[in-house]
């Protein structure tokens, strides 16, 4: 069993310059987007432009400093779903669309992120145990959150609007949780262009007209 990380010193790590602690974060999130078993601290070190010592200093352990990142990163994520949940927002090609622009923010300041969180649940089995269940558990109930808000009224009567819910999510979710979009801009008017033909098939007229 690794030795844990001690609050302190993540108080301190959480305390780093703000360019500092990114550039650490994402040289980790860099290196263990293809598992934890191939991940290098020392790529992780030369990266992040800081001693070994440094890094186990505020995290302990290899093992450690991938937990931390696992539960920074969904927590990162998901703070922003909740925000939009707070909003209260009953439209759900709206809804992804406010993911499609929350994940290019988090993108601009961690750029591995969505590669790293990805990389935790393709790679489960090679991962601490637990942490990737956890996180994939608590990932789902946000969504199923999300969903539940959304009005299926919106809906032309003569479609069956769950199953159109069903087709939306997986080609939002496909597009969105994609590879890394070089272009995100071109990304995004892509996108629109898919919600916008959703809206046409699916929406009742005045649904449309919004």
């Amino acid at each position: 069993m690794s030795k844990s990380v001690k609050q302190a010193d993540l108080e301190k790590f959480m305390k780093l310059e703000e360019g500092k602690r990114n550039r650490i974060i994402n040289a980790a999130m860099k290196e263990f987007r293809y598992g934890y078993k191939k991940a290098s601290t020392d790529a992780i070190v030369k990266e992040a432009g800081i001693s070994k010592g440094l890094l186990y200093h505020y995290f302990g352990s290899k093992e450690q400093l991938y937990i931390f990142l696992a539960r920074y990163a969904n927590d990162l994520i998901h703070s922003g779903y909740y925000e939009m949940l707070d909003e209260g927002n009953a439209d759900i090609l709206e809804v992804f669309w406010q993911a499609a622009l929350l994940k290019k923010d988090l993108i601009s300041q961690h750029p591995y992120l969505h590669d790293f969180t990805n990389g935790v649940y393709v790679h489960m089995d090679d991962a601490p145990a637990m942490e990737a269940e956890l996180l994939a558990q608590e990932a789902q109930a946000t969504y199923n959150e999300l969903y539940a808000l959304c009005e299926l009224n919106l809906f032309r009567e003569d479609i069956d609007a769950e199953k159109a819910v069903d087709i939306i999510a997986l080609t939002m979710d496909s597009l969105i949780d994609g590879e890394q979009h070089d272009d995100y801009e071109q990304f995004l008017d892509s996108l629109r262009g898919y919600l916008e033909i959703f809206r046409t098939c699916f929406y009742k007229k005045e649904a449309k007209d919004k």
